[in-house]
């Protein structure tokens, strides 16, 4: 998705605005099937079992994103206070000063112990910088072809942006006569010998004699339209030659993906099973349909060890126990202990819940391709270096997008001189072309003030989105 101009010189304006503005957080009022729903879209891993409303409320609360938490003026006027401020800075304070930050932060009251004060301070802060990564995502929307792999873009790189598939031309039976058609279709059961069909409803009922048998679908599309699948997807570059149709082939084994896929997905239900008891979810001699186990592999998925950290080597779980003083440099430990320790110290939801966690290998393969990563070295790697050279490119991507949007708010607040001075910089920032930011922002600008309010600037910019 990309974000017009319009938007843009409505951004121009949120100093004053206040896009979320609420006296209590949305989720207070939520029912359960709603807080079920907030969990499920942000990924938050859910215990198995029931859980009651307020327990559900409690870890919706846990996890309330900066993007519904803060107002733009709330994160503005926060800078300040956490200019200095790292997510280690609360490891090092006692309860007193803990307690002292959390109240000049508005928390009422806050009560616990050290270690829960340090936790509240943490969350408080992680708001804070999910606030600043919602608010770049916004602005980086319009440079999106231009800033590609930014981290809040990592799932939209490898979003189906595929057109859809045209009966008429983009299947290998696009191409048959009508009789060549009716034949399959009288073999295949779909039609009987004497009746008549017009071209065009032949082609619909080939949609599900044909297309819909074929796994994996694309067996069924036409060499032009796996050509455009590869190349809309960065795999192969855009040229006038389509290759032969096993060269096609070889790619699309290799790179093509489902956007509703999972890595269980196409797991058999003896793979199913087997991960359940050894994830202790389930007995070795229970029984259940194919259906309830995946579901029951979709609910423990996420709060797997072996998921989380698999996107880890051995030498980066280290790193990171050994800088934050969780062990000593000098220190020998399997991996095994290294996952155990890590993960009751490690507490970033927004990593450890990270959507590539569930990918298919193939569109791990795909977005590391989108990447520019070596398409000879990707054939040889098994999921686990899949997911490490992804996770790297993940964290860049955000500290990308960090270093992205401390420009923009700085050109936001200080757009003194006018709108289009505002909104050109902005464009320019996220499009890296000035004479064309300040064009399109001058239209822009001369547009909205010819239709009306900013209300109406915006709403227009509601409805193009």
């Amino acid at each position: 998705m990309r974000f017009t101009s319009v938007f843009l010189l409505a951004l121009a304006s949120t100093t004053a605005a206040s896009w979320w503005s609420t006296d209590e957080p949305e989720y207070s009022k939520w029912s359960t099937k709603q807080l079920k729903q907030y969990l499920e879209d942000y990924n938050v891993a859910v215990p198995s079992g029931s859980m009651s409303e307020a327990e559900l409320r409690e870890r919706v609360k846990a996890n309330w994103h900066g993007a519904s938490a803060w107002t733009y003026e709330q994160y503005n006027s926060a800078q300040q206070a956490f200019a200095d401020i790292r997510d280690t800075t609360f490891d090092t304070w006692d309860e007193s000063r803990l307690r002292e930050w959390l109240l000049e932060q508005g928390v009422v009251e806050p009560k616990g112990t050290r270690e829960q004060l340090a936790l509240m301070a943490k969350q408080r802060y992680r708001s804070y910088t999910d606030a600043a990564s919602s608010y770049a995502a916004q602005a980086t929307s319009a440079g999106y072809d231009a800033s590609r792999s930014v981290a809040s873009y990592a799932a939209q790189a490898t979003d189906d942006v595929s057109r859809a598939v045209d009966d008429s031309k983009d299947y290998v039976y696009s191409n048959w006569d009508d009789s060549r058609m009716k034949t399959y279709l009288v073999e295949n059961g779909y039609m009987k010998s004497n009746e008549q069909k017009r071209r065009d409803e032949m082609l619909g009922m080939m949609r599900n004699a044909y297309a819909k048998v074929m796994n994996p679908i694309w067996e069924a599309w036409s060499d032009s339209y796996i050509h455009e699948w590869l190349t809309t997807h960065r795999i192969l570059p855009s040229t006038a030659s389509i290759p032969s149709r096993q060269e096609l082939s070889d790619k699309m084994a290799l790179y093509y993906y489902d956007t509703k896929d999972s890595v269980y997905s196409t797991w058999t239900d003896n793979q199913l099973k087997t991960w359940l008891v050894e994830h202790g979810v389930i007995k070795s001699d229970a029984q259940a349909s194919r259906d309830k186990m995946l579901k029951m592999v979709q609910d423990n998925y996420w709060s797997a060890q072996d998921t989380v950290w698999s996107a880890w080597t051995d030498s980066q779980l280290r790193d990171y126990l050994i800088e934050h003083g969780y062990m000593k440099s000098d220190e020998q430990k399997r991996r095994e202990e290294l996952v155990n320790l890590i993960s009751s110290k490690y507490n970033d939801i927004s990593t450890t819940t990270a959507n590539y966690l569930t990918w298919p290998d193939a569109r791990l393969r795909a977005y590391l391709r989108e990447h520019g990563f070596d398409d000879t070295k990707i054939r040889g790697m098994d999921r686990n270096s899949l997911l490490q050279e992804t996770r790297i490119r993940y964290i860049q991507g955000k500290s990308r997008s960090d270093a992205l949007w401390e420009k923009v708010r700085g050109i936001v607040n200080g757009a003194v001189n006018g709108a289009e001075d505002g909104l050109a910089r902005v464009v320019e920032a996220v499009q890296g072309n000035s004479a064309k930011a300040r064009a399109e922002a001058e239209e822009t600008a001369a547009k909205a003030k010819t239709q009306g309010s900013w209300a109406t600037a915006k709403a227009k910019a509601k409805a193009e989105l």
